[in-house]
């Protein structure tokens, strides 16, 4: 996750397709798997799976290619994030499944959409409903969790997504079995 606190990251449609297209171009070149995202207008969640141990690497180009073009575009200085990124890592598959759902409910609790797989800038979408043009996401990680069968696990999902309770959201990730909380 990395937080920007009040300034916004994101001024105009293009801003966002551009940090989409870094998270492609970056995250490939570290060997890093986008399991879940959630381009907000004043942070970014990014659920990641690196195969090698170059997380720092990895989130520094990002996030100062971005701050660089940001700076550029808008005419300004100085940091376009605030203070460090914080990260977390994910035990097991519940915590992981916690996660990616939370991603995905941010932009209903910042009131920005009634429904998450309306909002645009996140993967949502592609966990619900099914994909026909290649993504640089690998949502599948995630569902695979829930049943080895897509249609079957975009289901699963839905109800998981539908039931989560914001309010719990931040709680979830002081539980060790996330799932058991969502799922009560």
């Amino acid at each position: 996750q990395h937080s920007s606190g009040t300034e916004p990251l994101f001024l105009e449609d293009s801003d966002y397709l551009y940090m989409l297209h870094l998270m492609k171009e970056v995250l490939c070149k570290f060997r890093c798997k986008v399991l879940s995202f959630s381009l907000m207008p004043n942070h970014i969640h990014l659920l990641l799976k690196f195969l090698e141990s170059n997380m720092p690497d990895a989130m520094k180009e990002l996030l100062q290619r971005y701050a660089e073009y940001f700076n550029k575009k808008y005419q300004r200085r100085g940091h376009v994030f605030s203070g460090a990124y914080r990260s977390a890592l994910c035990f097991d598959d519940s915590y992981l499944l916690a996660s990616s759902l939370y991603i995905h409910i941010n932009p209903v609790k910042a009131k920005l959409v009634d429904n998450p797989v309306d909002y645009r800038w996140s993967s949502c979408a592609l966990f619900l409903k099914e994909v026909q043009k290649d993504t640089f996401v690998d949502y599948k990680f995630i569902l695979e969790i829930l049943n080895d069968d897509m249609s079957i696990a975009r289901v699963k999902y839905k109800n998981l997504l539908d039931r989560f309770n914001i309010n719990q959201a931040n709680d979830v990730f002081e539980q060790h079995n996330a799932l058991q909380i969502m799922t009560q």
